[in-house]
């Protein structure tokens, strides 16, 4: 495995958003697409669009590029996966101009697909949302090596039933890091078996639509948390489709066969050091909040993976415009997650139920602080257990541990067969 890593100190005064920022509605005006220091490649690819509509086809191609730079690889082998959703209004012109230099790339990386089919011996790059889950696991167990990706111009029309997107929610998590996913379905001829998934996705439709699918359930289980959701803006002038001079299709098409022959693990230090110091300013913001804290984690990561795919678009050089490109694309993704998520997750903290901001420590404390409080001074196992039902609090296993912990840390003692009494 070749590994390029540089240490540099870290990146002193990398344009950082002021926190205010942070809490504003999306606003292609409040964060532009800093063309000046995004990788010559996007910037051909988006430049003739309005400035609103630059912003996000070049947050809609951060999927395709990640899948035509499928060799490169940071932090232990993680993929440089993007997870996108653009949404708008119904002939708003999502696919034919935020979508449509996505589109290009996604023809360059997928020109060899159909071949890929006949023989039945690799993955196709470029797949449907309406390809089966039977079909996915196969063809990504045949390449775990290289990033796939899945795209719908309409995700209403793509993913079919509610049901098979709850059956395509576990790839979509675990090919986000490269986790592997068991799949072991009971049809005579479905696929059983073990997958790496490396999965990128650009999905497009109607807020109604999108939404839809990354509902509260997803929230819950942190499908949406990975997902950078994309405003597609309505533009009142009247705009020719998206097209490319042969000249610059030349350069598009040679720059992504580079990019496809790379094959490497990056570690920069100045670009780690950078999302380090991004990550702790967020949450040093958001201290009071423990669900915002949480919502920080997954955009410093794509802070990184953006920074990476700009160093590579870069030919491996101009670090601090990559860190730049790199902060923008999470302070773009940390003001839609606030934005979409943040009520419901704030919904779900206060209704006690299973989530990732729930189960931490800190909020562990919490809930078994109020519980110790609420439970008479003498108390059976079944009154303990019938209280988290009651409060709908999570890991209905857990009721053991707990009253082992209360007893080692000398809360409670045993007074007899499931009877406990409180010591202070």
């Amino acid at each position: 495995m070749n590994q390029k890593s540089i240490t540099n100190a870290p990146a002193e005064g990398a344009n950082s958003m002021t926190t205010a920022q942070t809490e504003q509605p999306i606003d292609h005006e409040a964060l532009p697409f800093p063309s000046k220091n995004a990788p010559e490649l996007i910037t051909t690819l988006v430049k003739q669009l309005p400035p609103c509509w630059q912003q996000t086809a070049a947050l809609a191609l951060l999927p395709a590029l990640s899948t035509a730079a499928g060799g490169v690889r940071y932090a232990q082998g993680k993929p440089l996966a993007f997870q996108v959703a653009i949404y708008g209004m119904a002939g708003s012109g999502k696919s034919l101009y935020t979508c449509r230099p996505a589109q290009l790339v996604q023809e360059i990386v997928a020109r060899h697909d159909n071949d890929y089919r006949m023989k039945s011996n690799d993955c196709p790059r470029v797949l449907g949302f309406e390809t089966s889950i039977i079909q996915l696991g196969k063809y990504l167990q045949r390449n775990s090596r290289r990033t796939v990706m899945l795209y719908t111009d309409e995700i209403s029309q793509s993913v079919g039933t509610k049901s098979s997107f709850l059956q395509l929610q576990p790839i979509i998590r675990k090919g986000f890091d490269a986790i592997s996913h068991i799949m072991d379905y009971k049809e005579e001829n479905s696929f059983k078996g073990s997958i790496t998934p490396r999965l990128s996705f650009l999905a497009c439709g109607t807020s109604d639509k999108v939404f839809q699918y990354f509902d509260a359930k997803a929230i819950e289980e942190g499908t949406s948390r990975r997902v950078v959701f994309v405003e597609h803006t309505v533009c009142k002038k009247e705009i020719d489709p998206v097209s490319y001079t042969p000249q610059e299709k030349d350069y598009i098409t040679q720059q992504i066969e580079w990019l496809e022959q790379q094959n490497c693990e990056l570690h920069i230090e100045e670009i780690e050091q950078a999302v380090k110091k991004w990550k702790a300013s967020k949450q040093k913001f958001y201290d009071e909040d423990d669900v915002k804290r949480l919502m920080v984690n997954t955009p410093a990561d794509v802070f990184k993976r953006a920074a990476y795919l700009a160093y590579t678009l870069n030919h491996y050089s101009k670090t601090k415009e990559s860190i730049t490109f790199g902060k923008w694309v999470a302070e773009y993704m940390i003001r839609a997650a606030m934005h979409h998520t943040f009520s419901e997750l704030k919904n779900i903290q206060e209704k006690g139920k299973t989530h990732f901001c729930i189960t931490s420590e800190k909020a562990n404390r919490s809930i078994n602080k109020n519980m110790f409080k609420d439970l008479p001074q003498t108390f059976t196992y079944q009154e303990m257990v019938a209280y988290r039902q009651e409060h709908n609090y999570p890991g209905d296993a857990k009721n053991s541990a707990i009253l082992t912990r209360w007893q080692e840390k000398g809360y409670i003692k045993k007074t007899k067969k499931g009877t406990y009494q409180k010591l202070n």
